[in-house]
């Protein structure tokens, strides 16, 4: 809980979830996009695609404050990130002769 964040989102947030949005549904056709949707094409075209990443960044806070959202945290946390430890100069190359 003490990650969650019970503000509006940003207008930065809303304008980053709508390029992400733009930048996906243009690797498909409006066409492609409306029969994956089962949509008249005319639909795409009309589409609030600012609406959908307001919805988008309101889901993400409500995620955050969720029994399953806090779950989801506590997982990342706890699996995290691991890095492979560094190459140092005594490493040694191992050779094989087949």
């Amino acid at each position: 809980m003490e990650h969650a964040s019970y503000s509006k989102p940003t207008q930065r947030e809303i304008d980053r979830a709508e390029t992400d949005l733009l930048i996906t549904v243009s690797q498909l056709t409006g066409r492609t996009f409306a029969e994956l949707a089962g949509w008249h094409e005319s639909k795409v075209s009309r589409m609030n695609w600012r609406d959908i990443a307001t919805v988008f960044c309101i889901a993400r806070i409500a995620i955050e404050v969720s029994p399953i959202g806090r779950v989801l945290q506590e997982i990342k946390q706890v699996a995290g990130k691991k890095k492979s430890p560094a190459a140092t100069e005594d490493s040694k190359q191992i050779t094989m002769k087949f």
